[in-house]
């Protein structure tokens, strides 16, 4: 039986929806989807197969649509990733909190269920002998532990301004916003490394002065 050009059109389209099976990636996936929607699209117009050619022009508007969300969601990955998040957004869901000189935020082994923002003071990082100051957030580390308990201790040097935010509502912007999401990925593996690197210097030490 001879082939017309809309039968091997019709041929390509299954080619292209095999293809989107094999893949892994979703965008790929949808790309190759879109493709076969065009090539069956055109199939089943010349061959008057009107229910098929229906699905197929819905489909890929469809398809088209979750390309640009995937898009659009990578490239908010990609602003998170590049440098530091501005957490002026983050404030309105935070509840503000006052520390005197010598007073504890928290102590080690307390239960981990608030995150702090300093808006301004210092609070000394007892057992690691580092300082955190305003515009940074602490408290997230004992969040995200198996425990759910604090890691370290917190003590005001001074007045401290605090907004905090309880873990329900992390919880909710963490899965609602991806920025904030990759933020707090990269807040608990850059406190992590410098928490290793430190330890290792003070072997380092210890081993020289042995």
């Amino acid at each position: 039986m001879e082939l017309i050009w809309q039968d091997y059109v019709g041929y390509v389209g299954m080619g292209f929806a095999l293809a989107s099976m094999w893949v892994r990636t979703i965008i790929p996936l949808r790309l190759l989807a879109m493709c076969a929607c065009v090539a069956f699209s055109i199939y089943t117009a010349a061959h008057g197969v009107w229910p098929n050619l229906i699905v197929n022009f819905i489909a890929l508007p469809i398809h088209a649509y979750r390309v640009w969300e995937m898009r659009q969601l990578t490239r908010r990955i990609a602003a998170a990733t590049d440098g530091d998040l501005n957490v002026e957004w983050l404030k309105p869901y935070m509840a503000p909190r006052h520390l005197v000189a010598g007073s504890m935020l928290f102590r080690k082994g307390d239960v981990a269920n608030e995150m702090f923002y300093v808006s301004a003071g210092t609070l000394s990082i007892v057992e690691l002998d580092i300082d955190i100051s305003g515009g940074q957030l602490l408290g997230e580390i004992g969040m995200f532990s198996e425990s759910r308990r604090r890691t370290y201790s917190a003590m005001a040097m001074g007045p401290v301004e605090l907004l905090a935010i309880s873990e329900s509502n992390l919880m909710q912007l963490y899965y609602q916003n991806p920025r904030f999401g990759f933020y707090l990925i990269q807040l608990v593996t850059r406190r992590l490394v410098a928490n290793v690197e430190r330890m290792e210097a003070q072997a380092a030490l210890a081993h020289e002065a042995a």
